[in-house]
């Protein structure tokens, strides 16, 4: 078999003892199980209770005591926000009772995420950084009981944590990590050099969480900043999310004792995707909450701006617009939810859907924010204290786009969380062929005799024509919901189909195909959007129009992702790329400046070049 997504592969290492399977891996196979899901996870009265009541405590704190816009400004979070967010319990949120925490469960964190997102997602990715990889999180699931006591309650009173894995040279691959921990010759301690980049909360932490290699293997630990040999080099500054303290930090002969190490000698990387699988459905409550926060003001502007004799909210493309940006989020409020129901239900394989919230999420968020900058048209382009100096109202528009670019990146690029999503939901095709394709002479053929039976049995399943009569879901009544769904089934089996064909097809060279693997994906994660947000509606009054209107959309992308894999119109572009990089196009920067940015140039002050003798276009 092919060495499909090897740069993933070490993905393997979060994978947990569960009962219920991954409604996502059934789903790439053809045989969807609704009820996995179904009914939508609704909270008890009594969780729900709770959740009602840090909500309403955190948004009076949050509108009387907290100034966006000030953070903005100095980008620095002032000290008395974060007293009052350790005051109301915000730092111990998923940190159970018995060690100081609040012991919230996984929806009324993100609910509580979402709210303050809403208002100033700043404090809201503080808060996240913390807790869903920070040190609660590790020391809760991998930690011993010492470590508990020990760590848990200084987090929760307010000790803020970073998490430090991401390097100079490494990114989407930690495997390849190269900060070490040595064991001392007594062995007392270990003895770590290195450096971190990237760690959010870093510069303002008190305690850290440290991925690093004991001969090879990647091994996690928890240390106070204050150790002697840790040291910031450097607050990074990016774009937007200006109010987050990002670090740059470097380890030299750090002593930090055995006992600080999280779980086993070994186990780091198990530890830390584990821990990234909660931070992915966390940032999808972020992107919730800053979906919400342009979409009001959005809303408002087109109701109050006349242009040509009427509000430019009944001009049929921005009353589009309008309307997408309200059903991508109820799609978003669905698919979060849903998932944190699954973490909260227990028992289930949820990776692949935290991947498919984050992922959808966050590119979501990223077509909201840019159609509410549209609508506001130059008032959405101007900084908030800019419209307060004119006297208008201050919508952060501008600042929301620049933040809303983040989450595309972090916790997993698009990019990669395709290729995730992709390498986990075949893995049992994967794991089924492997010993057939590593194997030799009669034990090939006997391998491939078993995978040929397997095989022949699963597809005459997936081609036999369906039968939508006696077809229920447990809790889905509405005409609208159940076809909706029936749809997912049959276009499951299509997916399905095309990726055996496209196994089938390509063998050893799968791993070069990534634009085919991205496009199977992005039905997948559709197909559970639709499927999120049929459940979302049956118990949702009101929400019909909402959830056709996201199933016409996603219908839309899922034809259309079938279509360029049928044409391959892929092969060419991804020709016409490896033309570019091989320079073939180079002469596209003619008469321009950009050479004065690439790393290897001549020291003299760069020249333009004459467009008219050198360009092709003039030429002609």
């Amino acid at each position: 078999m092919s060495t499909l997504l090897q740069s993933v592969k070490y993905m393997e290492a979060a994978r947990e003892e569960i009962k219920r399977p991954s409604f996502m891996t059934q789903l790439f196979s053809g045989e969807p199980d609704f009820s996995l899901l179904a009914p939508y996870p609704l909270q008890t009265t009594q969780d729900k209770l709770v959740g009602d009541q840090i909500c309403a405590q955190v948004a009076t704190f949050l509108t009387g005591k907290v100034d966006p816009a000030e953070i903005e400004r100095t980008g620095k979070i002032p000290r008395s926000v974060l007293d009052g967010l350790a005051k109301l319990g915000l730092f111990g949120m998923n940190i159970p009772q018995e060690y100081g925490g609040l012991g919230l469960s996984q929806t009324n964190y993100n609910r509580v995420l979402a709210l303050i997102a809403s208002y100033c997602n700043i404090l809201a990715l503080l808060l996240s950084a913390h807790q869903s990889i920070g040190v609660s999180k590790p020391i809760l699931l991998f930690g011993n009981e010492e470590q508990k006591r020990t760590w848990l309650p200084r987090i929760a009173a307010g000790a803020i944590s970073a998490f430090g894995l991401t390097e100079p040279n490494v990114g989407s691959d930690p495997a390849n990590m190269s900060t070490t921990a040595v064991l001392s010759s007594d062995g007392s301690h270990y003895v770590i050099n290195g450096e971190k980049l990237w760690c959010t909360n870093g510069t303002i932490a008190d305690v850290i969480v440290l991925m690093a290699k004991v001969n090879g293997k990647i091994t996690a630990f928890v240390m106070d900043m204050t150790t002697p040999g840790v040291e910031v080099q450097q607050r990074c500054e990016f774009m937007g999310c200006r109010g987050i303290e990002n670090a740059w930090i470097r380890f030299t002969d750090v002593k930090v004792p055995v006992e600080n190490v999280i779980g086993e000698v070994g186990k780091g990387l198990k530890m830390a995707l584990t821990t990234l699988n909660v931070g992915r459905i966390s940032l999808a409550s972020v992107c919730l909450g800053m979906a919400k926060q342009v979409f009001a003001p959005a809303v408002e502007w087109s109701t109050q701006r006349q242009t040509f004799g009427k509000p430019i909210g009944e001009h049929e493309l921005n009353t589009q617009k309008l309307a997408r940006m309200a059903a991508d989020i109820f799609a978003m409020e669905a698919i979060t939810y849903l998932v944190c129901g699954m973490v909260d239900r227990g028992q289930s394989d949820f990776r692949v859907e935290a991947a498919a919230a984050k992922l959808f999420t966050s590119e979501s968020l990223w077509k909201i924010v840019d159609a509410a900058m549209q609508i506001r048209g130059g008032r959405g382009y101007e900084k908030a204290d800019s419209l307060r100096t004119r006297g208008e109202k201050p919508v952060p528009i501008e600042q929301v786009f620049r933040d809303a670019r983040l989450y595309l990146i972090g916790e997993g690029a698009s990019e990669i969380l395709k290729l995730f999503i992709a390498r986990e939901v075949w893995d049992p095709h994967l794991k089924r062929t492997a010993k057939m394709f590593s194997s030799g002479g009669i034990a090939k053929l006997r391998e491939a005799a078993k995978v040929g039976r397997f095989y022949a049995e699963w597809y005459s399943r997936i081609v036999k024509p369906q039968s939508d009569r006696d077809f229920s879901c447990p809790g889905v009544f509405s005409r609208a919901a159940i076809e909706q769904l029936r749809y997912v089934r049959r276009t499951s089996r299509r997916l399905s189909r095309v990726a055996f064909y496209a196994m089938l097809q390509h063998m050893a060279t799968l791993d070069q195909k990534q634009a085919l693997v991205s496009h199977l994906a992005d039905v997948g994660v559709d197909l559970f959007v639709i499927t999120a947000v049929t459940l979302y509606a049956e118990v949702t009054p009101g929400s019909a129009e909402l959830s056709r209107q996201v199933f016409q959309d996603a219908r839309a992308r899922i034809d259309t992702h079938f279509r360029a894999i049928r044409d391959g119109r892929e092969d060419g572009t991804t020709c016409l790329g490896q033309d570019v990089v091989k320079g073939r196009y180079d002469w596209l920067l003619n008469g321009s400046l950009a050479e004065a940015w690439l790393s290897e140039r001549s020291s003299a002050v760069p020249q333009t070049i004459d467009a008219a003798a050198e360009s092709p276009i003039a030429a002609t």
